[in-house]
């Protein structure tokens, strides 16, 4: 991976929040995580469910996948975000326009959790420095 870093290796941000070699958050995810790219959006999906409701995220994805569009959309679309900035607004986005609702989605919380979602996104781009 190219750009400046940090005495410990770690690669320094752009001010923007950007990664500095411009590498997108697919990629960035994949290398981290060992993730085949066919399989990413299922990947994140699992990293960024909730804890409490992983267990019934993961049954029900495999009898009644519609559940989890929005999940799997808003993965789509951050994919190929540069930046935690970009990844931020989409998530805020989602947030406006979707509210969580229905037993298994607000109750269970068998969702993507926003905040684990954007807590990934601040590791993949290293916006500390």
């Amino acid at each position: 991976m190219n750009g400046p870093t940090q005495p410990n290796g770690t690669v320094v941000p752009a001010p923007n929040g950007e990664h500095p070699t411009g590498t997108d958050f697919l990629t960035l995810f994949c290398e981290k995580f060992g993730c085949d790219r066919r399989k990413f959006k299922k990947c994140v999906f699992v990293e960024c469910v909730h804890p409490e409701g992983q267990a019934l995220a993961r049954c029900l994805h495999l009898f009644r996948p519609r559940l989890f569009e929005r999940d799997l959309d808003l993965i789509e679309r951050v994919k190929n975000a540069t930046s935690f900035d970009q990844i931020q607004r989409l998530v805020d986005y989602y947030e406006a326009k979707y509210t969580p609702e229905g037993l298994v989605r607000l109750v269970f919380k068998a969702r993507v959790s926003k905040k684990r979602l954007l807590a990934l996104a601040e590791t993949l781009f290293t916006r500390s420095v």
